[in-house]
């Protein structure tokens, strides 16, 4: 039987979009249109993919097995199809990043890749919470911190150094801390979307010396730019990205603190699903995200 792969692909956004309509906007197809279309799919296959209501839809247990075993086909199939028909590098690539990190570098990043392939099409989604790849339809996200075990596939950026900083007007208010441990009598902000179960507990390395300190949280924030404002605004002390800071540490606005003590690192990875076969486009952008990210490096 010949399956027409637009079909799938119209399933494929109704699953992910949680909408018929939403889905036909998407695709620009009037939503009846759609709704035949997708009958016609299942009419082909004899079986119910979508329980349609008023309120939702919902995936049948043909349709469940049908998005999870044929989502990744198609997208290799589409993939190699475009690598087929397409001297250059060609097609729509959907990327998710951390909001501050995405708006400080990531756009720049996928602009500079995009005048060298002006036939690639970004749809990159800003966002602090570790989307679902396959859900969401991404081909590639980063994410920074540990990963939880998992079926997708990790390249590693590399590491992000972290920096221990206030503004003057804090530490003018409340002293200078000048050992770890001084940091449990200050006022600190904490990124509350932060992976670690503690993540009031900072561990500082010097030498062969290891101190843990249980920070003083007095402001929880899910945001680094939030984050980054209060700290400006002398709120308190944060432990954070060296990206984030060394800016206003350099110019003076910010202070960094404890200089000669180190904490840990958090890695940095491009993640993907795991396929057979990754387009071209796909290797070059993430190829090319590992030189940028070597820019961050520099700066530190």
């Amino acid at each position: 039987m010949n399956y027409d792969l637009t079909l799938w692909h119209l399933f494929f956004r109704i699953v992910e979009r949680g909408s018929l309509t939403k889905a036909a906007k998407d695709l620009r197809l009037d939503p009846s249109v759609a709704s035949r279309r997708l009958a016609a799919l299942e009419h082909q296959l004899k079986v119910q993919l979508i329980n349609r209501s008023t309120r939702k839809l919902s995936l049948t247990t043909a349709g469940t097995m049908a998005y999870e075993q044929m989502r990744p086909l198609l997208n290799e199939m589409d993939g190699i199809l475009s690598d087929i028909s397409n001297k250059s590098l060609a097609g729509k690539i959907k990327i998710t990043a951390p909001v501050n990190l995405g708006e400080r570098y990531v756009t720049q990043w996928l602009t500079l890749f995009q005048h060298q392939h002006p036939d690639i099409i970004f749809d990159l989604v800003l966002s602090d919470k570790c989307m679902d790849l396959r859900h969401e339809g991404i081909d590639l996200a980063i994410r920074i911190g540990k990963l939880p075990a998992s079926s997708l596939v990790a390249k590693k950026l590399g590491d992000m150094v972290g920096v221990l900083c206030a503004s003057p007007e804090y530490l003018q208010k409340h002293g200078t801390p000048v050992h770890p441990q001084d940091l449990s009598h200050h006022k600190s902000i904490i990124y509350s979307l932060y992976q670690n179960s503690h993540p009031t507990r900072l561990l500082f390395h010097r030498d062969h010396v290891t101190e843990q300190v249980e920070l003083s949280g007095n402001f929880y924030l899910n945001n680094a730019g939030a984050i980054y404002q209060a700290v400006c605004l002398g709120a308190g002390i944060n432990a954070g990205p060296a990206w984030l800071f060394n800016e206003d540490i350099l110019s003076g606005k910010l202070v960094r603190l404890l200089p000669d003590w180190q904490f840990p690192e958090l890695p940095v990875h491009l993640v993907r699903i795991k396929s057979h076969y990754v387009p071209s486009k796909i290797s070059a952008l993430m190829d090319w995200l590992v030189l940028c990210w070597k820019e961050i490096e520099e700066q530190v």
